[in-house]
């Protein structure tokens, strides 16, 4: 190797040497920044708390808050929104007000409108909070409308949220309608922000999903009914429990408990509980049972008898349900050759025997 060879050799190391040193010092110098600003939110949080308590009950004394502000604007917005959930009403309008007065929603939709996923999602997750504040959500305008689109699915959740809080009941039943062709996930976490809203969405919204020829916007409509545990109007169930798609029916049968039945939907229940689809069967068993079904009696002693153990189970407690008749239908099918149907009408009989007598 020539003494040029050498040189080249030896400055690519120093190089390379050079270039580690300074990443190291760049990782150094952020985790000291890190570090620092840790301990200065540690330090500032409990005070920033006990001065937002304060304002919350009715003191116009800011001074300590401004120079919280002052140090760290990000401090102060994560210590207000730990009050999420907490507070209601005007404490929660005077939260809000207070981030319009210094501009922390103002930073808020600057940050909504980042490329980087997680501080738009921090931002949304914010806005969703104070944008049940109608001064807030017009500061907004319509950046909540335009992520509803967003390809992040927090992001997408979080305006819905916001949105839930402070719309219309138009905007509501939009929000409804587009809300049936997301994902699982995010129709779980929107039944709950729509729950409230159940009465007036059965009015409209939720008749036209029924009545939708798209199943999986049925299925999705029924689910969350039946999440929503609210009595509702649902007019001919009986035609979502003859539905051909099973997963329909057994959530239609789930439902049957909250909905006031006609003649049909009881025929439907029964039809079910006779025939060959074990799990629907099951579902209509239940909803027998709590709807003490007197017509259903024969149709649960088949199931009973049925050799399927969940199916057998479900009807055993059902009859459980059905004092006098039912009591007597188990005692008898309790002396059953077939160990299965014996067994589960001695357990439901026995349980309910022991209960009605504490």
């Amino acid at each position: 190797m020539t003494h040029f060879e050498f040189m080249v050799v030896a400055v690519l190391l120093g190089g390379y040497a050079i270039w580690n040193f300074g990443m190291f010092a760049v990782i150094l110098m952020r985790s000291l920044k890190w570090r620092k600003q840790a301990r200065l939110r540690a330090a500032l949080e409990p005070l920033i708390r006990q001065e937002l308590v304060g304002y919350l009950a009715g003191s116009d004394d800011l001074a300590k808050l401004k120079e919280y502000l002052h140090k760290s604007r990000r401090d102060v917005a994560d210590a207000l929104m730990s009050f999420r959930g907490t507070v209601a009403g005007g404490a929660r309008d005077r939260l809000c007000e207070f981030t319009i007065e210094h501009a922390l929603i103002h930073d808020w939709c600057a940050d909504a409108k980042s490329k980087d996923p997680v501080r738009r999602r921090a931002a949304f997750a914010r806005l969703a909070f104070v944008c049940a504040y109608e001064p807030c959500r017009r500061v907004a305008g319509d950046l909540l409308e335009k992520a509803l689109n967003d390809a992040d699915g927090e992001v997408r959740f979080f305006a819905w949220r916001a949105l839930v809080q402070s719309g219309t009941i138009e905007e509501i039943e939009q929000l409804y309608d587009a809300a049936l062709g997301q994902s699982l996930l995010i129709r779980i976490l929107l039944t709950e922000e729509l729950r409230r809203f159940a009465v007036p969405l059965c009015e409209r919204a939720v008749m036209k999903a029924l009545a939708s020829e798209d199943k999986e916007r049925v299925l999705a409509a029924l689910e969350m009914l039946v999440a929503w545990e609210r009595a509702v109007p649902v007019p001919d169930l009986y035609r979502l429990i003859e539905s051909s798609d099973r997963r329909i029916r057994i959530q239609a049968l789930r439902l049957a408990p909250l909905v006031p039945l006609e003649s049909p939907d009881v025929g439907a229940i029964l039809a079910v509980l006779v025939g060959d689809d074990a799990e629907a069967a099951t579902a209509a068993a239940t909803v027998a049972g709590r709807l003490q079904l007197e017509e259903s009696l024969a149709g649960l002693a088949r199931c009973l008898r049925s050799g399927q153990a969940g199916l057998a189970r479900a009807a055993a407690e059902a009859l459980a349900q059905m004092p006098d008749k039912g009591w007597l239908t188990l005692d008898e099918l309790s002396a059953s050759p077939n160990p299965l149907t014996a067994g589960a009408a001695f357990a439901a009989l026995d349980r309910a025997r022991r209960k009605a007598s504490v």
